[in-house]
């Protein structure tokens, strides 16, 4: 039992950094929502940061693709769309059990929602959306976009 308890404290204390929003170390309500309706992890712009920083092996999609983007992006992120075929993603994610971060816009954007319940339902294990997206990462943690190339 203290094993237990333990482990699930550990595991907790592991994962808390990515649960914080980036400015009040509170979450935001749209996160609280997604994340109760999801299939798969969520993480912030701090937690997002951090494993860039980190340089831990990762693939970050940009889930706004070719049509809704902007001209900017998450240095290290390519674009990809729930629009794309299985083989398309499959060319850019190396695994099924790679870590594969989704993004989009903002929280009122579903594509990231949709292109990560999208690779859950093709065997993606290890799916995690950051719904506040580039709005947050550049308009409120102030993080560095790059542009699309």
């Amino acid at each position: 039992m203290k094993k237990s308890l333990f482990s699930l404290l550990l595991t907790s204390l592991c994962f808390a950094p990515f649960a914080l929003s980036a400015n009040s170390g509170e979450r935001f309500l749209q996160s609280e929502e997604a994340v109760k309706m999801a299939t798969y992890g969520h993480i912030d712009a701090k937690g997002l940061k951090a494993l860039l920083d980190s340089q831990t092996p990762l693939i970050l999609l940009d889930a706004r693709g070719d049509k809704w983007n902007d001209g900017n992006i998450i240095p290290g992120a390519i674009l990809a769309s729930y629009e794309n075929s299985e083989e398309e993603l499959e060319m850019v994610i190396p695994t099924k059990d790679s870590l594969v971060v989704v993004y989009c816009f903002s929280f009122t954007c579903p594509l990231s929602a949709r292109l990560a319940q999208k690779l859950v339902e093709w065997g993606y294990v290890n799916v995690v959306e950051y719904p506040a997206g580039l709005k947050e990462w550049r308009d409120i943690a102030n993080y560095q976009v790059a542009p699309i190339q």
